[in-house]
């Protein structure tokens, strides 16, 4: 899933019903936030003073974040969050975030991101085919940010002092 490729089809409610159906596909990569996004759907349906976005088709936009009536207030944000993980990640990330009970479309993104960070680092990496382990070694790939280095310790406790 990759946000900055996500397309959609946008047009309103009052042309489907006078049956005058035309919409316009928009490249969300063009926009930076909602305001910028909804003033270009404004520009193109000038003759509707208070026009009801419909988007009917999109590509590259996962349905919890999107549906015909509604297109998710937080999505330029959840973009750029997003763009701070590798392609890989994203997946691992969205089942992370479900798992936990967080929730995309409302809770922080950029929050979200930085925890996940903070727990799994760059975990994600491709296994090696010639790696030389036994079936029963384990593979440690990462470091937690609750890791805790000793070696300040050790100066403090062996020091000359030591008893």
């Amino acid at each position: 899933m990759d946000l900055n490729n996500a397309e959609i089809a946008v047009t309103t409610q009052h042309l489907m019903d006078i049956k005058d159906y035309r919409d316009y596909w928009l490249h969300l990569s063009d926009y930076s936030d909602m305001g910028e996004f909804l003033s270009a759907c404004s520009d193109l349906f000038p003759g509707e003073k208070e026009p009801e976005y419909r988007y009917p088709k999109w590509e590259n936009i996962p349905d919890t974040l999107i549906s015909r009536e509604w297109l998710c207030p937080n999505f330029f944000e959840i973009r750029d969050a997003l763009e701070r993980l590798e392609e890989e990640e994203t997946e691992f990330f969205i089942s992370w975030s479900r798992s936990y009970g967080y929730d995309i479309t409302t809770d922080d993104p950029h929050m979200m991101v930085s925890h996940y960070h903070d727990l799994y680092g760059d975990t994600v990496t491709e296994t090696e085919e010639d790696a030389d382990t036994g079936e029963d070694a384990l593979i440690y790939t990462g470091v937690s940010s609750y890791y805790c280095d000793m070696l300040p310790f050790r100066y403090e406790i062996f020091d000359d002092n030591y008893n």
